[in-house]
């Protein structure tokens, strides 16, 4: 059987091909291990970093035309027909056999140009969209934001959700078939290391957003004071001065292949994030960590509760400075717990939780879907 040939879609322009950001490494890895494990990938970006790496093998990556990363949603919603239309001629010259597309806002000539070409449009479902814009940023054009995701939710041959609340999000809003499909990681990028020598290092990678339980981790260090353990950020933005408050030392933002050195340094792994922060969240941050074999403390979150239980991790109310803060200590005063942690939580991801293995059921999924268009 030939190989597949998977077009993959990302319309967002504040997900750069390249980028630092977790949405742009969770998009890296997904295309090179689809490609890894045999299909033919073409790769389609709203916007790259300036100077990108090369494309993973059996990675093709292509410009979406139109508005681009500063342009105003007005001008995105008017290039939809000219995306649909550009997307239709194509996949059709490349031969698509199925278009996979990460949703995003203001967003929908995905679906019109898999519709009119009779290929399965498969979604991928990162987070309810709409609402996250309206609650943490300024959501324009709301009726438009709206109908395209709901158009193109319902309209998806499958959408595929990284966590639980977010395949009910999907059936509410018209979904017609939803599988769970959390994320995960890739092994090679963490060899698995003995515990780091030297002082107990506790470390947080990640945006500094205030959902990620940036106030969290400063209030816990707070509450622990002289007997805090070393404290390493790997990230930046808003929440930057807050933890350098507390002493932590913050590397700024690094592209992927930086952070798994960063990791191996520490001992203890933070997702604690805030305490009204949203319950769908999957994220990549604890699989990187169970990966590096770190005692992870986290959020008692779906996505993180479907993951790890308490042989894998230590698992804390969100945003539970009191809790975190406790939590670390037992962890800083118990190197044998810290290794037994690590151990079991690197055992969990090896099992079910790698990017191949991700890859292998994604691809399952276009199969099927693929020979029932062909039978159609």
């Amino acid at each position: 059987m030939p190989a597949m040939r998977v077009a993959y879609l990302c319309a967002d322009p504040g997900i750069a091909y390249g980028g630092t950001k977790g949405a742009s490494t969770h998009m890296h890895e997904v295309v090179r291990a689809l490609a890894a494990q045999g299909a033919n990938v073409l790769l389609i970006v709203a916007h790259s970093a300036d100077s990108p790496p090369p494309p993973p093998d059996g990675v093709t990556v292509e410009a979406l035309p139109g508005p681009g990363k500063r342009s105003s949603v007005t001008e995105r919603l008017d290039a939809e027909d000219m995306r649909a239309r550009w997307l239709e001629r194509r996949l059709g010259a490349w031969g698509a056999h199925i278009l996979y597309e990460r949703l995003a806002l203001h967003a929908g000539a995905g679906g019109t140009a898999a519709r009119a070409m009779g290929i399965p449009h498969v979604v991928e479902l990162n987070a309810p969209l709409v609402h996250e814009a309206a609650t943490y940023r300024q959501l324009e054009e709301p009726e438009a934001a709206r109908r395209l995701e709901m158009a193109t939710l319902s309209g998806a041959s499958l959408v595929l959700a990284v966590s639980a609340p977010l395949v009910s999000h999907a059936r509410r809003c018209g979904a017609r078939k939803v599988v769970l499909m959390p994320n995960a990681v890739r092994l090679e990028r963490f060899p698995f290391l003995a515990p780091a020598e030297g002082p107990t290092t506790a470390v947080f990678a990640g945006t500094l957003r205030p959902w990620h339980g940036v106030d969290t981790i400063a209030s816990a260090w707070e509450r622990l004071g002289e007997h805090a353990p070393r404290l390493v950020v790997v990230g930046d933005g808003p929440g930057r001065a807050r933890l350098e408050t507390v002493g932590a030392e913050v590397t700024g933002a690094l592209p992927p292949e930086a952070v798994p050195d960063r990791l191996a340094s520490a001992h203890i792994g933070l997702a604690p994030y805030a305490p009204n922060s949203p319950s769908y969240f999957s994220p990549l941050k604890l699989f990187e960590y169970l990966a590096a074999g770190l005692a992870v403390v986290a959020a008692d979150l779906p996505g993180v509760s479907d993951i790890v239980d308490s042989e894998t991790a230590m698992l804390i109310p969100p945003g539970d400075g009191v809790a975190l803060a406790e939590a670390v200590q037992a962890l800083a005063a118990d190197p044998a717990r810290r290794a037994a942690l690590g151990r079991a939580g690197r055992a969990r991801v090896v099992a079910e939780h790698t990017w191949e293995r991700r890859a292998r059921d994604i691809l399952a999924h276009f199969e099927e879907l693929s020979a029932r268009a062909a039978y159609r």
